[in-house]
Order: C-alpha cells, then sequence, then structure tokens
C-alpha cells in the first residue's frame, strides 16, 4: 500500500492506430505532460506521451504502470497541441501523428538516444558567413521586413511572391541569418528532395555550413541523429521534404516553406494532409514567423493576402539584372510536324539555332516514359495494367510496360496480347520519345532526361544537374520537374511541347496547376542573360486559351483575378471547404452497398451538402473498386466533426478501406 501512494494516474497517448487516451500508472516523480514513456498494452509496449492526470478513473488495481526510464526532454505544449489540431483538421488519429514525430525510432532505440554522437552543430563550423551576397533595393526591403517581425516576436505568415531569377531564396536567407545569430532552429520544406543539393550548395556558399538534411533517401542511423538534436535543442537548420514538418524542433525561430504552390506538399497516400498548411499553424502555436515563397502562388495563399491573413512580399524583377524571356505561342493546326514527329518546324528551327550558338534548350512534357499508350491497329487492344483501369506506360529505357499508379510492370512486346498480331502502335509521346527524335536531329548532342523517373539514383540525379549548370549538356528534356525552381545559368531557351495538357478536366484546380506550370518552366529562361530575352515557344491547337494568353503577355494577375471570381461565383475553394472520402473494396456489390448505407446515414444540414456516391476518376486501383464521396460546406462550417460522427456512428466491414482527404487537391 505505501508504494502505491508513490504512484499517480495519468493519462497516455500511444503511438499507433489510438485517437483515444488510456489510464495508467507513474511514479509521481516522473510526472511531467509530454513526458515520453514506454506503455505495455495487450501483449506488446508502445510509445507515447503522458497527457495529464486521469481523475476519472474507478478500478486502479488493473490499471498497469508505464516505464519512464527514457532521459529525453518532454514534448512541448506546442506539439502537443499541434498533433491534437493535426489529428482533428485531418481527420486522422492523434496516435498515429505521434508515431511520425517519434520516427525514425521505436521503443529500442529511442532508449538509446544518449549514446548517439550528439553534437553541437555551429560549434563544429565556423558561423561567420561565407560569402556576403549583394541584395538588390527589394531583396533589402522584403529581408528588412521579415527581421522586424523577429524583434517584434509576432507570428506572421509572408508570402514571398517573386518572379522567377528574382533571387527569393538569397532573401530569405537573410531571416536565416538572424535565426543562426540568435541560436534558434529553422526548418525549410521543400517540394522534391532533388532540389536539396543545389538548395545546400547556396547555403554552403552563403553560410559556410552544411544544413542537415531530411528526406526518404537519407540513412535511418543519420535520421535518429538528426531527430536527437532537434528534441534536445541543439542548433540546428533542416531541410527537407514535407516529413521534416514531424521533427520535435523544440527551439524553432522560423519555418520556410518554398515553392508553397507546389502540389508535393499535400501528401496523397495514407494519412493525408497539406505540409505547407500544417506549418503555418505550427509556426502561429510556436509564436514565430512563417515564410511562403513562389514564383507563382496557391489561389489560397493570394487569398489570404486579400484578407489580411498574410503579409505581402513583392520581388518584381530578376536579382541578375536579366529580363523575363519572350513567350511565342505556335499554333500547331498550322504548323503540323513530319509524320511521326511531335516537334514543330519553327521550334526545330529554334533549336538549330541554339545548338549551332552553343546555347543550352530545354524541351518540357509532363508525360514520363516513350508512349503514353500502346494500341493493336488490328483488334483495338489497348495495353492497360491489371490492377487498375489505367493505360500501361511504354518506358523504352527499362523495356517495359509501366502503371504510373500502382507500378504494376511487363516486358515490352511486338505481339498483341489479345489476338496476337504484329500491328501494335505507339500512341501520344513521352519524353523519351522526344528525346529520340531530338537525336535524330541533333546526332552529335548530350541529351539529358529527368523526370521522377531519375531520382532512383539521388546521386545520379544531382550529378547530371551538376553537368547541366556547367553546360556540358546541349538539350534537357523533362517532366514538371523542371518547375521545381532550378537555376541553369546556361539556358536561354524553352520549348514546351504540348501547351494543352492539363487545361481541360475535372479538377478543381486543372487551370491553377497548368499555369503554374507553364509559368514556371518558362521562368528558367534567360536567368542570366544581359542584353536581351530569352525565349519560350509553346506549342498548341488553341492558342485562344486564356492560360497561355496570360502566359505570353506575362499578365498574372488577370488570370489570378478570373480563376478567383470563377471559384467565388461557384462557391468552390477557397470560398467552401471539400472534403473528399474514397471508399473502397475488392468487392464491387459490398462497396456499392456500404456506399448506399453511408448515404442514408449522412446528418442532414441546410449548409453541408454531399455530392455522390459516384465511380471516383479512377474507379479500379491497386486491386480494389473505389467509389467517392464530397462534402461540401461553408469554410466557417467545421465539417471535420461531422464526417468523423458520420463515419463513427456507422457500421463498416473490415474489407472496407475508407480515405478521408481535407481540402483534396487532386480529385483520382
Amino acid at each position: 500500500m505505501q508504494d502505491n501512494k508513490k504512484l499517480k494516474l495519468v493519462s497516455v497517448l500511444l503511438s499507433g492506430p489510438f485517437d483515444k487516451v488510456f489510464s495508467y500508472k507513474i511514479n509521481i516523480s516522473s510526472y511531467e505532460v509530454g513526458k515520453i514513456i514506454i506503455a505495455p498494452f495487450r501483449n506488446q509496449k508502445l510509445l507515447g506521451i503522458i497527457l495529464d492526470e486521469d481523475p476519472g478513473l474507478i478500478d486502479d488495481e488493473k490499471v498497469k504502470e508505464v516505464d519512464c526510464s527514457i532521459k529525453l526532454p518532454s514534448l512541448s505544449k506546442i506539439y502537443i497541441e499541434f498533433i491534437n489540431f493535426f489529428g482533428k483538421w485531418n481527420c486522422i488519429k492523434r496516435g498515429l501523428v505521434l508515431k511520425q514525430i517519434f520516427n525514425p525510432h521505436d521503443k529500442n532505440s529511442i532508449k538509446k538516444v544518449e549514446d548517439l554522437k550528439i553534437y553541437d552543430f555551429y560549434k563544429m563550423r565556423e558561423i561567420e558567413t561565407h560569402s556576403q551576397i549583394n541584395l538588390n533595393d527589394n531583396q533589402k526591403n522584403v529581408s528588412k521586413k521579415i527581421i522586424k517581425n523577429f524583434t517584434q516576436k509576432k507570428s506572421t505568415t509572408f508570402l514571398l511572391h517573386g518572379i522567377a531569377g528574382s533571387g527569393k531564396t538569397e532573401t530569405y536567407f537573410e531571416a536565416i541569418n538572424f535565426c543562426i545569430k540568435n541560436k534558434k532552429q529553422v526548418l525549410i520544406l521543400l517540394p522534391e528532395i532533388g532540389l536539396t543539393s543545389e538548395w545546400e550548395n547556396r547555403f554552403v556558399k552563403r553560410f559556410g555550413i552544411v544544413p542537415d538534411k531530411w528526406h526518404s533517401g537519407i540513412k535511418k542511423s543519420v535520421k535518429k541523429r538528426i531527430w536527437a538534436r532537434t528534441i534536445l535543442k541543439k542548433d540546428l537548420i533542416i531541410v527537407g521534404a514535407r516529413s521534416a514538418l514531424f521533427l520535435p524542433l523544440s527551439n524553432l525561430g522560423l519555418i520556410i516553406i518554398d515553392e508553397e504552390h507546389d502540389s508535393s506538399f499535400k501528401q496523397e497516400e495514407g494519412q493525408r494532409y497539406h505540409a505547407r498548411d500544417m506549418s503555418i499553424y505550427l509556426s502561429s502555436k510556436a509564436g514565430i514567423p512563417a515564410i511562403l515563397a513562389s514564383a507563382t502562388p496557391s489561389i489560397e495563399s493570394l487569398h489570404n493576402v486579400f484578407n489580411n491573413k498574410y503579409v505581402y512580399l513583392s520581388l518584381p524583377s530578376r536579382a541578375t539584372g536579366a529580363q523575363m524571356p519572350v513567350v511565342q505561342i505556335i499554333d500547331m493546326k498550322n504548323n503540323r510536324p513530319l509524320s511521326g514527329n511531335w516537334i514543330s518546324e519553327p521550334m526545330v528551327n529554334e533549336l538549330k539555332r541554339r545548338y549551332e550558338n552553343k546555347e543550352q534548350a530545354m524541351i518540357y512534357l509532363n508525360r514520363r516514359g516513350y508512349s503514353n499508350l500502346t494500341i493493336c491497329r488490328t483488334c483495338g487492344h489497348r495495353m492497360s495494367c491489371k490492377n487498375c483501369n489505367s493505360w500501361l506506360i511504354e518506358h523504352r529505357k527499362t523495356n517495359t510496360y509501366l502503371c504510373h499508379h500502382c507500378g504494376y510492370k511487363k516486358p515490352l512486346s511486338d505481339k498483341c496480347e489479345n489476338c496476337s498480331s504484329y500491328d501494335l502502335v505507339s500512341c501520344g509521346p513521352g519524353i523519351e520519345k522526344i528525346s529520340d527524335e531530338i537525336k535524330n536531329i541533333f546526332p552529335n548532342s548530350i541529351i539529358e532526361n529527368l523526370s521522377s523517373d531519375t531520382f532512383s539514383n539521388l546521386e545520379n540525379f544531382n550529378s547530371i544537374i551538376k553537368n547541366i549548370v556547367d553546360g556540358k549538356v546541349n538539350f534537357i528534356i523533362g517532366t514538371q520537374i523542371l518547375a521545381k525552381g532550378y537555376d541553369f545559368p546556361k539556358l536561354n531557351y524553352v520549348g514546351i511541347i504540348d501547351g494543352d495538357i492539363g487545361v481541360y478536366g475535372g479538377d478543381l484546380r486543372a487551370s491553377e496547376k497548368c499555369f503554374q506550370l507553364l509559368k514556371q518552366v518558362s521562368g528558367r529562361a534567360g536567368r542570366h542573360l544581359k542584353n536581351r530575352r530569352g525565349l519560350v515557344q509553346i506549342q498548341t491547337y488553341n492558342p485562344q486559351n486564356p492560360i497561355l494568353k496570360s502566359i505570353k503577355d506575362m499578365d498574372e494577375n488577370k488570370f489570378y483575378l478570373e480563376e478567383i471570381s470563377y471559384r467565388k461565383d461557384a462557391v468552390m475553394p477557397p470560398f467552401s471547404r471539400l472534403i473528399s472520402i474514397i471508399i473502397s473494396s475488392k468487392s464491387e456489390n459490398l462497396l456499392h452497398d456500404v456506399c448506399y448505407n453511408l448515404l442514408e446515414k449522412f446528418p442532414r444540414y441546410n449548409d453541408v451538402k454531399i455530392l455522390g456516391p459516384a465511380p471516383a476518376p479512377l474507379s479500379f486501383l491497386r486491386g480494389r473498386y473505389r467509389n467517392r464521396f464530397l462534402i461540401k460546406s461553408p469554410k466557417n462550417t467545421f465539417t471535420q466533426d461531422i464526417v468523423k460522427n458520420w463515419i463513427e456512428n456507422t457500421k463498416i466491414p473490415k474489407q472496407i478501406r475508407i480515405s478521408i482527404d481535407v481540402d483534396p487537391y487532386t480529385f483520382s
């Protein structure tokens, strides 16, 4: 009985698929909210944190005691609030959010954190500025406004809107420098790991120190050391992909979201969330500034500027003094390429001129592989994925047909699998086909293809980027990865093969995404030219399309105003809220029954509408049939609670999977 007096009843959040808390005993001397513990749960042991005392426990004899031997600082109140908000906003169990924060540790490795090589990051290197960058007047004015916010200790979200090549990175480096001098941690999120090396090179040149990198390509052992330093309040600069958001940065001074418009910040698989939006919440709770940087800001961010939620900062000119490129529209109805080719004569002529002048040229087409469809001319059979209702993409480089949704692949064949004829034809170009076409025109040229396929070997990818920067490549051919913010000094020409891709379709953001991609790709041209302008040529069958006209006229304000006006008239985001719910099953009949049962149980509200069930655009994916509901509500209605209660109060068979996507970015 005497030992029991030393124990306290507490609520514990466990790492795993749990939303509710569990009651445990803890030694009263170890009690601290946010303390990391190991708790027995059924026949296993799980990591968790203490949330609060538990006054509601009646029978405490069955309550187990937790292991408090982990000698680490407790998670701060800021991160506890972050976990609660993250779970509630995204309809994700809080224990799964906590599991992300503990990653890459488990209950065994987290006990050994003190044995890891922990060192004070900046004492190992010089803090003195490595090379001072001369900012122009616009950059100086912007950086002063950001740094002034530090001294006021306000939580302000800045939208740093600068044209391509305006020096956004060097501008926010001034804010990073302020944090380094004041020994504060900085989190920088980039949309793609391929950007990390180029960004790191610029950072090292500016500061003479190497930032810590956090993304899927980093070894787990390295991640464990980085994680340990963040929670032990060491001075760190973290640059990484969206998962870096979950690091327990206990001395955070600034968050930067570079290329804030990029859809890569939206997690589309498993636990769906938007890293940009969650970062803004985290910065507000921490009382620190957040900087959203982009040459093509998202509609949501501009809307928040108009509503005085964000502070707008502008960099209207290129830092090098170069002008924006000239944009020419090529009407493909009047400039049809030769049979079997995809590059028009005006574009070929321009490519020849650039090649003769030893200038780099970039060719953009947002399609991986060689061809996006293989069809039999005898029977009409199309090469399709066995797991999805999608076509297989021909990849000649790897000699395979590949599904870009589930990864299913099989060897290329010249024989139809349906009628055994040898009359297969490849329809539609991918970047491999464009590469072959360029090689036929310029047989002695050096060509590099860049797409997400190139990321399979990050070291090789970085080597390719370096060769491009050094001017060792004549032609760069790639997909939307080319729109990710790269600075190629020798690149003065961009050719866009199909300016119509992505303009049409049922996706709410189709126009916005298309405009951003074309504007970003166009912005690669002529960034370092002094006495003349770069050139962008866009091939299209619809030269009157408003998006292409906005790109040609460099009139992004007109595009944004028209797009926001359309959204407002249609009462679509950001003037309303959408929640997408995907229901999937291996049984089509079971899926049908469950969906209509859900529809019947949906609570009726005057201002909350349910659309569906309807087949998802990808109605068969990875062997599962898929239906979709869309819930539409006013912006000020917290619809997540309605959705959560609705699903929890409906009996769902175990064979059914439900995926909830708050503020969806794609509708697949």
